[in-house]
């Protein structure tokens, strides 16, 4: 199987099935219907409906037969469907597909809205901190899988180094600055690495203070996503129980008036950053 390099198989397949399901409900065809056409059951249909499978070149001729699709348009989707094939670096990893998922989405986001209560957000993180926090959350945790996670965090964040990288916007309870993990230099390592990134264009970093009291979404976190290539905002949410995506309108209209309600009750991103840099000199007296 290929190996891509800048290629992102995860938004290539939801691209594909974003495409066709938007023609099969034009032409007012049910999953039924696909999959007679493609000559799979239709369970089978209904994943390759909603992206949770790839497209074989041969359902994608199929379907361009069906709906009638030129030349031209033929060769565009079978080689978004030779690139829904191809394994990025986050598809080589032992990952949670649902993890797996989410970082393929970050490296496709135009817009990245993150909101944390527990703990500093992955892409904000240091090796450190990275490394503190799962020795601490993970019981009886392996060392080399905890590296093996920590690697992959770090990884992730080369998305901040691009030329042009995604408008990234977080609200972080002070929860996360009081708890801490790891030991003080640990800490005032990533107090500075986050005064550090406030000062960056793209990125904006709001703390919602203990003086805020309960607020509505004070547990647990969540992702909006804006993508690029034309696809749908992706509402991801992760807890101790469960963790899921959902392009579902309602759902990503509830999340983004959340985050609205949560940035209201968020001190101002120069408000913020005098708040964080107090628990960096603490560590000092």
């Amino acid at each position: 199987m290929t190996v891509a390099t800048d290629a992102n198989p995860t938004l290539a397949r939801r691209e594909l099935s974003v495409y066709f399901r938007t023609l099969r409900e034009q032409h007012g065809f049910s999953v039924g219907r696909l999959a007679e056409v493609l000559g799979v059951a239709q369970s089978q249909a209904s994943r390759l409906d909603t992206g949770a499978r790839n497209f074989r070149d041969q359902d994608v001729r199929e379907l361009c037969e069906l709906y009638g699709l030129g030349p031209d348009e033929r060769s565009r989707l079978l080689a978004i469907a030779e690139e829904s094939r191809m394994r990025a670096w986050w598809q080589q990893v032992e990952l949670l597909d649902s993890y797996r998922t989410l970082i393929g989405l970050e490296q496709g986001a135009l817009a990245i809205h993150e909101f944390c209560a527990g703990a500093i957000p992955g892409l904000l993180q240091t090796r450190s901190y990275a490394e503190a926090a799962a020795r601490d959350s993970q019981m009886g945790a392996k060392e080399a899988d905890i590296r093996r996670g920590v690697d992959v965090r770090i990884r992730r964040q080369r998305l901040l180094e691009r030329p042009e990288p995604p408008e990234m916007s977080f609200i972080v309870d002070e929860a996360a600055l009081a708890r801490g993990a790891g030991t003080a230099d640990t800490m005032r390592e990533q107090f500075q690495h986050l005064i550090d990134l406030s000062r960056r264009p793209e990125i904006t970093i709001q703390i919602i203070g203990f003086e805020e009291g309960v607020y509505p979404g004070h547990v647990g976190q969540f992702i909006l996503l804006r993508m690029s290539r034309g696809l749908p905002d992706v509402y991801y949410t992760e807890d101790q129980l469960n963790t899921s995506d959902t392009t579902d309108v309602d759902a990503v209209e509830a999340a983004r008036h959340l985050w609205g309600l949560l940035r209201a009750r968020a001190l101002s991103p120069r408000k913020s950053v005098e708040r964080i840099t107090e628990y960096r000199d603490r560590l000092d007296r």
